[in-house]
């Protein structure tokens, strides 16, 4: 006589061996497994907290010649903040539609570092994303930043 089956399809009486706290076997390269990397010397895994992207066509590492200069004179520039007019602690913010979009040096606008573009908890691009496009759309921080790249190419473009 066959032994009587379980739903689950287990023979009943037997036991299936227990795996708590047991490693499962990885299929695959080390690099690949959750930010891990294989440091050979030691013949271990180190665990990075993030991969840096590799530069690419979407995200190329090298800056040009004439977008270093332009940048270079948006420092030496005192535009006001974009949102409230302050003078001080301004940073450049990328206008970009999405975050994985290519960086545009030519689309640049003036943003108070704490309070508007970084961690600002009532308006900025990194703090409340969906506040900040909600309140300015793409049309007229494209248009801000446009103006600002036209008028440098009146002051510096024209006198070269």
């Amino acid at each position: 006589m066959l032994p009587k089956k379980v739903t689950h399809g287990r023979v009943k009486g037997e036991k299936k061996p227990s795996t708590f706290n047991q490693k499962k076997p990885f299929k695959g390269k080390e690099k690949n497994r959750k930010g891990s990397k294989k440091d050979s010397a030691l013949g271990r895994t180190i665990n990075s907290k993030r991969i840096k992207p590799k530069p690419n066509s979407k995200n190329p590492k090298i800056i040009t010649a004439e977008d270093k200069k332009y940048l270079e004179y948006l420092k030496e520039t005192n535009y006001g903040c974009f949102v409230c007019g302050k003078t001080d602690s301004i940073e450049w913010h990328h206008v970009k539609l999405y975050s994985s979009d290519k960086k545009d040096h030519k689309r640049l606008i003036p943003l108070c570092g704490e309070e508007h573009h970084r961690t600002g908890k009532e308006l900025s691009p990194h703090g409340t994303p969906t506040k900040w496009r909600e309140t300015y759309s793409m049309k007229v921080q494209n248009a801000f930043a446009d103006e600002v790249y036209k008028k440098y190419e009146k002051e510096i473009l024209c006198k070269v």
